[in-house]
């Protein structure tokens, strides 16, 4: 029996608009569903990051204390040329504390920058990079000198290591820091990130001052009364609605208006987050 055949493409029929409106319909649901997941995933690591960091802060805070006896201050004026500068009382009294026999009349360069005529005010990320770092050295932090007459100094090995480590590529340095003096200040790990932690000393238990921004609680008291507060500025780069800090957090403020809100600051207190 022969065959037959035919030389007629076999075809199928094609999909009809009401069709691909069907699949298009379902990739946007399933889209609309996943990527808001795969974006919370992300901020959510991003956030465990930045609470790492600040862990490894408070970490670094317990090493200094327990090496030189007390918490980092969270503001100090550095006086390069005492001869023409004379250190403030109140800056000298807290160094005095941490190294008893420095002598002040020593010309330092704290900002290495090639002079010895600046009058440095440390506030905020500034003094904790200062403290926990050490002394600024060729673009890196060097710790202190063990001598005691003369700590800053960047000559010799015999050093006490930084208290903390930073990373290089997120330090603001020198035109960079954000008030041009040369003091680098710390970024966190928040891709984007422009504004630097913000950190708030107690003291050493005396109160906190005035002239450097910290949150009250809702019983407008202090958090970390007795310590420090750690702040990070959170995705939105906002540390609050003053500059550089709202002295006060109340929910009800922050929320409402045109204001972005603050509850995304990561912080040592509040349970881990400014708006928990």
């Amino acid at each position: 029996m022969k065959k037959i055949t035919s030389n007629q493409p076999i075809t199928r029929a094609a999909f009809t608009l009401l069709e691909l409106l069907a699949v298009i319909t379902i990739i946007s649901i399933l889209l609309a569903l996943i990527l808001p997941t795969i974006g919370g995933a992300m901020r959510r690591a991003r956030e465990a990051q930045v609470s790492a960091e600040i862990s490894r802060f408070e970490t670094a805070i317990t090493s200094f204390k327990s090496q030189y006896g007390i918490e980092p201050w969270s503001e100090i004026v550095l006086t390069e040329d005492p001869g023409t500068n004379p250190w403030p009382s109140a800056s000298k009294t807290k160094l005095r504390k941490i190294w008893p026999q420095y002598t002040f009349a020593v010309q330092t360069d704290f900002n290495n920058d090639g002079d010895t005529d600046d009058v440095l005010t440390l506030t905020g990320s500034e003094s904790l990079v200062f403290f926990l770092g050490g002394v600024l050295d060729r673009g890196g932090l060097i710790g202190f000198s063990k001598n005691p007459i003369n700590p800053f100094t960047r000559a010799g090995d015999n050093r006490d290591l930084p208290s903390m480590e930073f990373d290089l590529s997120r330090l603001l340095l020198d035109s960079a820091d954000l008030d041009r003096d040369g003091m680098p200040e710390y970024l966190d790990p928040t891709p984007g990130q422009t504004t630097p932690y913000h950190f708030a000393s107690s003291n050493n238990g005396q109160g906190y001052s005035d002239s450097v921004g910290h949150y009250l609680d809702q019983s407008d008291r202090p958090w970390m009364p007795d310590s420090h507060q750690i702040i990070s500025p959170g995705e939105d780069s906002i540390l609050g609605p003053a500059t550089p800090i709202t002295p006060v957090y109340t929910p009800e403020t922050e929320l409402s208006g045109s204001r972005l809100s603050e509850a995304d600051n990561i912080t040592n207190f509040s349970g881990g987050r400014l708006g928990s």
